[in-house]
C-alpha cells in the first residue's frame, strides 16, 4: 500500500517518483516500453523511462522494435522478436492494438508511454493488488545469477514462464535520420536479450544461470519476471546490477 500512496502523491503534485526500498514493498510492477528511434512521438516516453528505471518497486524495461526502420533510420537496438512480442500482447490488452510508444504494465494493461500520470495510476493500482504473487529473488554468486521463488500454494498449477532479460542500463544515441533526425535520445534499461529461463507452477524454484555470457551484446543488469503463459499477467519481477558484460569485457 505504501507504493500506491506514494504514486498517488506523485500523480497529484507531478513530482518525480523516487522512493526507498522500504516504501516500495514486495510487489514490484513490471513496465515494458515498446519504442523506436524512428518514432517522433517516442522521446517523451523514453525520458519517462529514465524516471521509472530509477524507481524502487518498478522493474522498467525498454524493448526497441523494428517497425519504423523503413522510415530512413534503422534502430540500433531494435530486435524483431520484440516486435513479435508486442504483437502477441495486442489481443489481450485494453487497446487491442500495436503502437509506439506503447507501455505494457504488469502484462495486464497498456497506455501511451508518454502519458506519465495515466501510467503512474496504472502502476499504483497493480502495486496495490492483493492477489497472489510470485516473490522473486535474484542475486549474484560469483559468475552465477541465482533465481529463487518460494512455494506459493495459491498459485499451485499455474502455467507461467520465468523470463530472463539481459539489460543495458543506459545509452545515448545520436539519431542521424528519420523522424528524429538530429536528436540525441537517452535510453534506459534497454533489453539486449530476452529468453525463458524456466517454468514455474507454484512450487519452490531454484535456478542458476550464467551472470555473464558471450552473446555479442553489452549489458550490465539482469532482470527476471514471472508471467502467465508467454504474454499474460506478470506475477513477480526483480532486477539487479552486474559487472559489465559483452564484447570487449572479460
Amino acid at each position: 500500500m505504501r507504493l500506491f500512496a506514494f504514486l498517488a502523491g506523485a500523480l497529484m503534485f507531478g513530482a518525480p517518483v523516487f522512493m526507498s526500498a522500504a516504501e516500495a514493498g514486495e510487489h514490484p510492477v513490471l513496465v515494458e516500453l515498446f519504442t523506436s528511434q524512428g518514432c517522433s512521438s517516442c522521446p517523451p516516453a523514453d525520458k519517462f523511462m529514465e524516471e521509472l528505471s530509477a524507481t524502487p518497486g518498478v522493474v522498467a524495461l525498454t524493448l526497441p522494435v523494428d517497425i519504423w526502420d523503413y522510415l530512413g533510420w534503422k534502430d540500433s537496438f531494435a530486435k524483431r522478436e520484440f516486435s513479435l512480442r508486442q504483437q502477441a500482447y495486442a489481443p489481450t490488452l485494453p487497446s487491442r492494438s500495436v503502437f509506439t510508444p506503447q507501455m505494457v504494465i504488469g502484462g495486464k494493461t497498456d497506455v501511451v508511454g508518454s502519458r506519465r500520470n495515466d501510467a503512474l495510476q496504472l502502476i499504483a493500482e497493480l502495486a496495490a493488488d492483493d492477489g497472489p504473487i510470485a516473490h522473486v529473488t535474484l542475486r549474484l554468486e560469483g559468475e552465477k545469477a541465482i533465481i529463487e521463488i518460494p512455494r506459493t500454494p495459491e498459485l499451485t498449477g499455474a502455467d507461467t514462464t520465468v523470463w530472463l532479460a539481459r539489460v543495458l542500463s543506459k545509452r545515448e544515441v545520436n539519431v542521424g535520420d528519420g523522424e528524429n533526425r538530429g536528436k540525441v535520445i537517452v535510453y534506459s534499461n534497454i533489453v539486449r536479450d530476452l529468453s525463458p529461463a524456466g517454468m514455474w507452477r507454484g512450487e519452490a524454484l531454484h535456478l542458476e544461470v550464467p551472470a555473464r555470457t558471450d552473446m555479442g551484446e553489452t549489458y550490465d543488469r539482469l532482470a527476471v519476471f514471472v508471467q502467465r503463459g508467454q504474454t499474460g499477467m506478470v506475477l513477480g519481477a526483480a532486477i539487479i546490477d552486474i559487472p559489465l558484460a559483452g564484447p570487449g569485457t572479460p
